[in-house]
């Protein structure tokens, strides 16, 4: 008798490393689109932020160049800023204050 050899068929597994490395390489990608996405939002909103204040502090510089403007033309303004804000008066004025 003779003994038949017959074929050996070997199956192998699906490499787990592979895929391992692939989810591995797939999660770090997801984290640095997040980090980006998270990075530009919080820049993007430091710029409106700075953006605003940079709009408020125009205003505010147009406001003092039509101030000193007025101060330098003409000596009525100091004289409406001396008795609003410091309360002085002219000579023989008399300051008459009222009471609730």
């Amino acid at each position: 008798m003779k003994k038949t050899i017959q074929p050996q068929i070997v199956i192998k597994p699906y490499k787990k490393k592979v895929k391992k490395k692939r989810k591995l390489i797939i999660g770090i990608l997801f984290i640095c689109l997040i980090l980006s996405i998270s990075i530009y939002l919080f820049l993007s909103w430091i710029v409106k932020k700075e953006y605003k204040e940079l709009e408020r502090l125009k205003k505010e510089n147009s406001f003092l160049k039509r101030e000193i403007k007025e101060l330098v033309s003409s000596n009525s303004s100091y004289e409406k800023i001396l008795r609003t804000k410091y309360g002085f008066i002219k000579e023989g004025e008399k300051i008459i204050i009222y009471s609730k």
